[in-house]
């Protein structure tokens, strides 16, 4: 039966691979377009945050930022899913996980923007971190979503 077998268990090259690794391969990061901009995003380093301010002054004065975006300037909340429509893009009263979305900068290359996330002024509070279910569970301190720590409750 191994013999009939074309594909399992047998070692195949990948089409790709040669011009992968010899730097034919065009990705993303390798085209340059007219006008083309570059993102970046500020995230929060902490699991469970108050944002008191952010201030982007510094950021969109610096010459070749094109833009600079906080919550505040998207007020709207949306959900992808019905049992996500409390979700932002960008946070603007709280952060809920390392790496939760504060601010973004489009600029006229990456180092720009780089360089205008760093001139961001982020001041955050800390709050205690829910770490396991059982400290969900337990209550006490800030909730994580709003009232509560319960995301959502769906019936089914």
């Amino acid at each position: 039966m191994a013999d009939e077998l074309a594909i399992i268990g047998k070692s195949l090259v990948k089409p790709d691979a040669f011009a992968k690794v010899s730097g034919q391969t065009r990705f993303a990061d390798d085209l340059a377009l007219p006008r083309m901009l570059f993102g970046r995003i500020l995230r929060s380093p902490h699991p469970h945050a108050r944002i008191l301010g952010v201030d982007t002054t510094r950021a969109r004065a610096l010459p070749g930022v094109l833009a600079v975006l906080t919550g505040d300037d998207l007020p709207i909340k949306f959900g992808i899913l019905p049992v996500s429509q409390d979700e932002e893009a960008l946070a603007r009263e709280k952060v809920r996980y390392v790496g939760d979305p504060i601010a973004a900068v489009a600029a006229t290359d990456e180092w720009i923007a780089d360089e205008a996330l760093e001139l961001i002024e982020v001041q955050l509070q800390e709050l205690p971190a829910v770490m396991s279910i059982e400290q969900a569970i337990a209550g006490g301190g800030e909730p994580v979503h709003g009232a509560s720590n319960v995301h959502n409750a769906v019936a089914l």
